[in-house]
Parts: structure tokens; C-alpha cells; sequence
């Protein structure tokens, strides 16, 4: 015996079910179903680097925020050793062992994910009803607010203040005490700006998270890229769920790897609503290669030259007349006027990408994140000749 479960159905002369959600069209010749409402209302959110093939011409991307000296070499070595022919662990043990090795974090509280972007859009799917409110500071990554919309919640956001764009914690908490949402998302430090925060104040905000019942998602996404890494900030706190990514100081971006670290069962939660095998053998091989003390010292011997290589940009920008942002990290953001137009010109007659913030809703401004020297300045004498014109 068949039964419905919970899907609106109208019956029809031969006994069949049309579902409300269809669409008729040319004298119902055509049916097309239609999505959910939160699917159609809810656009791609843009971000960084190759879009669609159009990057093909791009021979210098400062508009990504990574590792510019790439992987390290035993990383790299664990992806081509990766078996591609197996399927891969789908409760990614190994790398979840790894991690909560090095971080000190029972296992149970690790989930293993494809990058920051995919456990963000869990997180919803597994603690967001309709109708439920996330609170979302801004500007800050943009992939929040869509997985909120998707799941039909309400997305609470506010731009902070220029020029500096700086999100007040202290509001923030009080934000969370008056509409008391299911989620708070939270980058720290935060892009397009790189305001870092000090442990004392995430901690202020999550208290008032546990007192309001919220989930504080932690996205720690560039956290390796300050000159003093929190780590996992706030370990053991039963509102906070860290989002460790490695994608961004350990330069994996095409591997797609990331962490979430928190209460035992909220990890559980996130980890049952993912897609099976969502983690590749590669990205699961990369990930305990990147847990280990080999890459932990490539890292750090790397990422101080890319904050000293930011500060020469910094420098150069100042002699440009393009106003900063003082950022914690290696990328900076830049006032330019007209974002568009000067990515526009960069792209087209220099091959070089940096990152448009109007999607951040800063159209005057531009993320650039350091790379190599001779990189940084080629970049730099692209902006010279565009702003000389």
C-alpha cells in the first residue's frame, strides 16, 4: 500500500496525483514542476576566481584569497598517491582522527566536509525550519545568507559603516538577546575586510548565543592568515561551531576541504544531513596530510611573506590614492570609485582578476589578496596604468 507523506496532491479521473506544484502549459501538454518558492526567489551568490569558463584569459587571480606558494609538497604528494578507484570513507575517519589529533578536540565533535561552502549549506539544512530567523552581519561571504533563504528562514542583516566597514560585536550580542535567531554566522577574521576579533569578544558573543539559544557559526575560514591564529577559538563552548576550512592557507581549493568543530551533538547533527561521500579519497587524503607537522611548518613559513607582501600592496595603493582597509590577514580592501569599471579594465587589457565587492554590497571597493613579488608587482603596474587613465 502506497501512502503520501506530507506532499500536496489532487486526484485526477484515473486515479493518478497531480501535485499543486505542477505547471501546465500549452493545454497541458506540457508539465513542468515547479521548485519551492525558496529555490526560484534565492539567485547563485557570486564569488571570487573562474566563473562559467571566463577565466580562461585570467593569467594573475588576486581575486582569491589563498596560499599563493601552493600546497605543501607532502600534501601534494598524498593527492597523487589518493586512490581514485575506491569510494571514499563516508564518515571520513581519517581526516577527522587527524584534525582532532592536532586541535586536542575529541572526534566526535569533528565533521569532515568539501570546504567551508558545503558544511555551511548543512549546518542549515540540519538546525533552519521555514520561518526561522539567522542572523547574518555584513558584509561578510555571501554563501550564508543563500543557504539560509534556501532552507525558507529569514535572513537578519545589516551593512556596517564605512570606510572601515567594521562589525561591532557588542551590537552584534545585542542583536542576538533582542531577536534570539536559530544562527549566527560570524567570520572571523571577517572578508571582504580582514577585521580580525580578539578571543575575548567572540567569547562575549557566544555567551549571549547560549543564553538566547542560537548556534554561533564560527567561520574561521582565514584564520591561518594572522599573525596570531586563534585556532579553534572558543574550544569546548556549547553555542559555538567552528568552521575550520584548509582550503585557504594550505592552498586547496580544487580539492575542496574543511572542518567543523564543536558540540558533539551538533556535530552529529551536520554530519547526518550531508550527502554520502561528499568528501573525495583526494580531499581526505590532502586533509590528513595537511594535519600533519610537515605542513603545519610549510604553512608557517609561507604566510608571513604573503602579510609582508599585503603591506607593500598596501603601500602601493596608498601612492595610487586608493584608500585601505586595515586588514589582519594578506588580502586588503581597496576604495576605488567604481569596482566594476576597474576590474573591467584589469581583466581586459591586463589579463589580471581582482575581486569586485559589489556582490558584498561595496560597489566602490576591490578585495586584493598578496601573492608572489613578482606577481604583486605586476599587479601593481596594471593599476597604475588604469588609474592613469
Amino acid at each position: 500500500m502506497l501512502e503520501s507523506r506530507g506532499a500536496a496532491c489532487v486526484g485526477t479521473l484515473d486515479g493518478g496525483c497531480k501535485s499543486d506544484d505542477a505547471d501546465d502549459t500549452a493545454g497541458g501538454r506540457t508539465r513542468v514542476i515547479r521548485p519551492r518558492p525558496e529555490v526560484a526567489a534565492t539567485p547563485p551568490t557570486v564569488h571570487g576566481g573562474p566563473r562559467g569558463g571566463d577565466g580562461r584569459h585570467v593569467r594573475l587571480d588576486f581575486s582569491v584569497s589563498l596560499n599563493a606558494w601552493g600546497p605543501a609538497p607532502c600534501v601534494l604528494e598524498a593527492i597523487r598517491s589518493a586512490p581514485v578507484d575506491a569510494y571514499p570513507d563516508p564518515e571520513s575517519v581519517a581526516p577527522r582522527k587527524a584534525a582532532a589529533a592536532r586541535w586536542e578536540r575529541p572526534m566526535d565533535e569533528v565533521v569532515f566536509g568539501a570546504g567551508a561552502a558545503e558544511l555551511i549549506h548543512a549546518v542549515c539544512h540540519a538546525f533552519l525550519r521555514a520561518g526561522d530567523t539567522a542572523l547574518v552581519p555584513t558584509p561578510t561571504f555571501g554563501e550564508y545568507a543563500r543557504a539560509v533563504s534556501l532552507c525558507g528562514a529569514r535572513v537578519l542583516q545589516g551593512i556596517a559603516a564605512p570606510p572601515s566597514f567594521a562589525l561591532d560585536l557588542d551590537s552584534i550580542s545585542a542583536a542576538v538577546v533582542r531577536h534570539r535567531p536559530r544562527l549566527l554566522f560570524l567570520c572571523a577574521p571577517n572578508t571582504p575586510t580582514g577585521q580580525a576579533f580578539a578571543r575575548d569578544e567572540l567569547r562575549a558573543v557566544a555567551d549571549a548565543c547560549t543564553a538566547s539559544d542560537t548556534l554561533l557559526v564560527l567561520d574561521q575560514s582565514f584564520d591561518g592568515f594572522l599573525r596570531e591564529p586563534l585556532g579553534t577559538a572558543l574550544p569546548g563552548h556549547a553555542a559555538v561551531l567552528h568552521l575550520r576550512s584548509i582550503t585557504k592557507d594550505h592552498a586547496l581549493a580544487g580539492v575542496r576541504a574543511g572542518f567543523a568543530v564543536g558540540p558533539a551533538p551538533v556535530a552529529a547533527a551536520v554530519q547526518r544531513v550531508r550527502v554520502p561521500w561528499a568528501s573525495s579519497t583526494l580531499a581526505q587524503a590532502a586533509a590528513v596530510a595537511a594535519m600533519s607537522d610537515e605542513a603545519a611548518d610549510y604553512v608557517a613559513s609561507t604566510v608571513p611573506r604573503l602579510r609582508f607582501e599585503r603591506e607593500l600592496l598596501e603601500a602601493a595603493l596608498a601612492r595610487l590614492r586608493l584608500p585601505v582597509v586595515r586588514s589582519g590577514t594578506h588580502f586588503v580592501l581597496a576604495a576605488v570609485g567604481d569596482a566594476a569599471r576597474l576590474a573591467r579594465a584589469l581583466e581586459d587589457a591586463h589579463h589580471v582578476r581582482v575581486r569586485d565587492c559589489t556582490s558584498f554590497g561595496l560597489p566602490g571597493h576591490v578585495r586584493i589578496a598578496a601573492r608572489t613579488p613578482d606577481e604583486n608587482n605586476k599587479l601593481v603596474r596594471a593599476l597604475e596604468a588604469v588609474c592613469s587613465t
